[in-house]
């Protein structure tokens, strides 16, 4: 465990135990926020509560807003919490290796 911690903390160019910490407790309360997020969004969309009752296409459009509201909340509660710089990072990696974008 401590190997994967130290190999977390050197690819994230993370300095401390406790700041990593942080940032995992960063991604728990988003994705916790995301799940009292997508219910709303896919009943206001298509009146429809559960994935399983979504069309094809309507999973799809589902996703990929579920995708940015989740950056957004990222953004705004990864700023909030102090690791704004760290953030800003992996908000623009994630988005760069999903849209195959290369660096220049």
């Amino acid at each position: 465990m401590k190997k994967i911690i130290q190999k977390l903390k050197h690819k994230w160019n993370i300095e401390s135990d406790l700041q990593l910490l942080w940032i995992f407790v960063i991604f728990a309360i988003t994705g916790s926020s995301i799940v009292f997020v997508r219910k709303p969004i896919t009943e206001y969309l298509f009146s429809k509560s559960t994935y399983g009752e979504l069309l094809w296409y309507e999973l799809i459009i589902t996703i990929f807003i579920v995708y940015l509201v989740y950056q957004l909340f990222l953004f705004v509660i990864g700023s909030i919490l102090g690791q704004h710089k760290f953030v800003k990072w992996f908000v623009v990696k994630m988005n760069k290796r999903i849209f195959f974008i290369k660096n220049k």
